[in-house]
């Protein structure tokens, strides 16, 4: 029987046939590179805006800290979306999963303006309650209020990507990536400091820069859905809202939202505990937790790639091989930071040295650093199966076990044991933490449960 063209074109993106190993690989090493290009994408602005002084610093982070508040809802949206996407798309239900992409955009947009409408009036007020300098809100204010406006920018962007992901194609918004990283990180200086006949911006050059960036990679990545070009055609698309898909999007989202900032919470909560020992300790924890961010971008990128894989393979009912594709993806993502563990908890001292001088910042780095590394693998496991339950529509049971792990378990016992054996109590706590959270996980994954949960939306 002849394909047709629209099959031959996607055909390469069906995650429910072929090599399972090469099919990881290909949705998570362009994964992987995406995280690394965002993470050059943030240097580059910190280094354009840091010749700007210390207080402009300050504004961009602690506005950062806000508006990753906010990213937490466009998080739980794209998860959403990629579950629904993903699993209409393997039951090959075509025609719902490009409605379900129409209207994840379209609740995007409403969640983006409403974001920029009750943010810009409180800009101000937000950074006040971040404990900012006075000197830092003049320049933070304006910075916050354009992220905000342009918000949307940065909704689009992450469920556009999840889309694609969804779809089986994890290259073009890769491509597309690289395209708006440049973009920002050429207008980065000509705004900022008002290079050739570009207005001298200051701080908000940066935000601008970042705004026109991301909005050009979401255009494109539009055009090519609603030109029919993409994995995902929005060409005939029903387009009027329909609350009940919205309704199904948040329903999936929220849980997934939520262990996002159950993770972020317990993050805060720890470096306060670990402000009581005073300074050096808290610059280590934070130089081990940016070492920490490096590595497990190895384990999210397989993470990224199980979750399609999963939701694609249930919705085809071919459960044997979604649970083969966890199980691959949590062997290589274990693998891969375990050998890169070795390397750093043997010498820490050289790692913790890229950030800092200060011998006793490093003797403290080296330290923490060592316990991080031993649970590597442990975390990435957690990641893994995390998404892979993510991927079958049980967004509940990872949000549970990570409020389970990161603050029954580990918050009560980096308190009580800093009480008890000092500094070192802290690095005990947030390991064994980790430790258990992938225990509970994996058990919650054997159980089997996920294996039976398959969203579906009655149109």
């Amino acid at each position: 029987m002849p394909i047709s063209g629209e099959c031959m074109r996607t055909s390469k993106y069906d995650l429910t046939r072929g090599s399972i190993p090469k099919t990881l690989l290909r949705l998570a090493i362009p994964t992987f590179v995406s995280q690394l290009l965002q993470d050059l994408f943030n240097v580059v602005d910190m280094i354009f805006v840091g010749r700007l002084g210390p207080a402009a610093l300050v504004a961009v982070a602690m506005s950062g800290n806000l508006l990753r508040l906010v990213s937490i809802l466009a998080h739980g949206i794209s998860t959403g979306t990629i579950i629904l996407v993903s699993q209409f798309l393997g039951a090959r239900k075509r025609v719902q999963s490009e409605s379900i992409a129409m209207q994840a955009l379209t609740l995007n947009v409403v969640c983006a303006l409403g974001i920029g409408c009750l943010g810009y009036p409180l800009a101000e007020f937000g950074l006040w309650l971040m404990g900012v300098e006075p000197e830092v809100i003049p320049l933070g204010v304006p910075y916050l209020r354009v992220m905000l406006l342009g918000a949307a920018t940065m909704f689009l962007s992450r469920t556009l990507t999840a889309i694609f992901r969804g779809a089986g194609d994890a290259v073009t918004p890769m491509v597309v990536l690289i395209f708006s990283s440049v973009v920002n990180i050429v207008l980065d200086p000509l705004l900022i400091f008002g290079i050739w006949r570009f207005p001298r911006l200051g701080v908000v050059g940066s935000a601008y820069a970042t705004v026109i960036g991301r909005g050009l990679g979401s255009a494109i990545l539009l055009y090519l859905c609603f030109r029919g070009r993409g994995v995902i055609s929005l060409r005939h698309v029903e387009r009027r809202p329909n609350l009940l898909v919205w309704g199904q999007i948040m329903r999936l989202g929220i849980f997934n939202a939520m262990q996002a900032l159950l993770r972020h919470g317990s993050r805060v909560l720890f470096i306060r505990v670990v402000a009581i020992f005073g300074t050096d300790p808290v610059a280590g924890y934070a130089i081990c937790m940016r070492l920490r961010s490096l590595v497990m971008h190895f384990g999210t990128a397989f993470s990224n790639a199980v979750a399609p894989m999963v939701g694609q393979n249930i919705g085809a009912n071919r459960i044997d091989r979604a649970e083969k594709s966890a199980q691959l993806g949590s062997i290589l993502a274990a693998v891969v930071v375990t050998f890169i563990g070795i390397f750093l908890f043997t010498i820490p001292q050289f790692f913790v040295g890229w950030f800092t001088n200060e011998p006793e910042v490093t003797k403290i780095g080296s330290v923490y650093l060592r316990y991080l590394a031993a649970t590597f693998a442990f975390m990435v496991v957690a990641s893994v199966l995390g998404r892979a339950l993510n991927g079958a529509g049980d967004t509940v049971s990872p949000m549970t076990i990570t409020g389970l792990s990161q603050f029954g378990v580990g918050l009560t016992l980096v308190i009580v044991l800093s009480q008890s054996i000092g500094l070192t109590g802290i690095w005990w706590g947030i390991a064994v933490s980790n430790v258990v959270q992938c225990l509970l996980i994996g058990y919650w994954y054997r159980r089997g449960d996920w294996k039976r949960k398959k969203p579906r939306i009655s149109h």
